[in-house]
């Protein structure tokens, strides 16, 4: 099965994008069975006809798998315009996760499938446009695009420091650690490399008071992250956060047990 259109006059329609064709039978089968609310409109197993397709026709939701057969599936996001489109990614991989949040897709289902997680995901889509009408299934006030009533996204804090008052855009910090030796705090922003910081005559206590809690999340006694700006979440001998710009947070155990958590509470997902 290279590719598949059909037509619908269904209330949601759906696009399956995965490079094996089993999968798209068996996720096919699934909604006609368990999801009569859903209808699959068009199927593919090649990157560039899902491509085509999407560039002139917006599903309600696309079943997006990440390895492709050339490629990934992020790559067909940064190719399409999916901002009427509920994503919801499907890979044998959890590593992907946090990548899969930053694209902010709606849901992330690990295979071998979960019927009871496909309908779930189904339910919520369908109980969101049929009520809201807004784009992704999770409340939108709780990401980095926010909602302009909750956290703009060029909000902006005052920064004082000895010789002068910056002022920082709350999109711009990745994380604030505690200065070693002193109650001071380092603030890391997205354009600093390696080592470089700014540091501010204010506790970790006070900053984590200025910060929005839907975004930055404490991972230890001595840092705080934009959850939005993890890149990986390392999971070996020691647990290590990589941000953005290549910035490494060891955290505890615990640490990383809660953030996890707060990932999956904030977003509707499942690590």
């Amino acid at each position: 099965m290279r590719c598949q259109i059909l037509k619908s006059n269904k209330l949601l329609t759906a696009v399956i994008v995965d490079d094996e064709a089993r999968n798209i039978a068996l996720l096919s089968y699934c909604l006609e069975k368990y999801c009569p609310e859903v209808s699959l409109v068009a199927s593919f197993t090649k990157k560039s006809k899902a491509i085509s397709h999407l560039r002139n026709n917006k599903p309600d939701i696309l079943f997006l798998d990440i390895v492709l057969d050339v490629g990934s599936g992020f790559d067909i996001l940064e190719e399409i315009d999916s901002e009427d489109i509920r994503v919801v990614m499907c890979s044998a991989h959890d590593e992907f996760a946090l990548k899969a949040i930053r694209y902010q897709v709606t849901d992330y289902l690990l295979k071998p499938l979960e019927i009871q997680d496909l309908i779930k995901t189904v339910k919520k889509i369908h109980n969101k446009i049929k009520k809201h009408k807004e784009r992704q299934v999770y409340d939108s006030s709780h990401f980095s695009s926010f909602n302009g009533s909750l956290v703009p996204i060029n909000q902006r804090i005052a920064i004082s420091k000895k010789s002068s008052v910056d002022f920082v855009s709350i999109d711009e910090i990745l994380c604030v650690e505690t200065h070693k030796g002193t109650h001071k705090t380092e603030i890391v922003l997205k354009h600093h490399e390696k080592r470089e910081h700014i540091v501010v005559g204010k506790s970790l206590l006070e900053m984590e008071k200025k910060l929005p809690e839907n975004i930055f999340f404490r991972v230890s006694r001595t840092s705080i992250v934009n959850v939005t700006a993890i890149r990986t979440i390392h999971r070996n001998v020691q647990y290590t956060l990589t941000l953005t710009n290549g910035y490494r947070i060891q955290i505890p155990r615990t640490g990383y047990k809660l953030l996890i958590s707060f990932i999956e509470k904030i977003y509707e997902t499942t690590i």
